[in-house]
C-alpha cells in the first residue's frame, strides 16, 4: 500500500466495523420492544446478549438514539433517580415497532443471502479459519 502513512492497514478492524455498524439501531429497537431502558443499560445489554460480538468503544449510543427520536421511532423521558440526578429512559413508538419488524425480516434475508454466497456452493464442508 502506498501513501504518506507507512503503518500497515488494519483490515481486520475495518471488516469488524463494517459488519457491526449497521445493526445498532435495530439492536436498540429490539431491547426497547421488551422494556423502556436508559443508554448505558442498553449498551451493557447489547454486549451481554450478543455474547460480545457487538461492542462499543468510547462512543455511546446517544447519536443513534437522537437520530431515532428525530425520526419518531422512539421517545424519551427523564426520571429523577437519586437526589438531583436524572436518567433518560427511552421508549419504542409504533413506528419503531414497524421498523424493527421490517428490519428483522431484512436481516434474515441478507444473512441467508450472505451465507449462500459464502458457503452455498461448498455445501456443509467444514470451513477453515484464517
Amino acid at each position: 500500500m502506498s501513501g504518506k502513512n507507512n503503518e500497515k492497514y488494519n483490515w481486520k478492524a475495518a471488516v469488524d466495523e463494517n459488519v457491526r455498524s449497521g445493526f445498532t439501531e435495530l439492536l436498540i429497537l429490539q431491547l426497547l420492544s421488551e422494556k423502556d431502558m436508559y443508554g448505558y443499560e442498553m449498551k451493557r445489554e447489547i454486549i451481554r446478549r450478543t455474547l460480545g460480538a457487538i461492542t462499543f468503544g468510547e462512543s455511546p449510543l446517544y447519536i443513534p438514539l437522537l437520530r431515532m427520536a428525530e425520526r419518531g421511532l422512539i421517545s424519551s423521558r427523564r426520571e429523577l433517580v437519586t437526589g438531583k440526578r436524572f436518567r433518560t429512559y427511552y421508549h419504542i413508538e409504533e413506528d419503531g415497532l414497524k421498523c424493527l419488524k421490517y428490519g428483522k425480516k431484512q436481516c434474515d434475508f441478507v444473512f441467508n443471502g450472505i451465507t449462500n454466497l459464502f458457503y452455498g456452493e461448498k455445501g456443509d464442508e467444514d470451513q477453515e479459519d484464517d
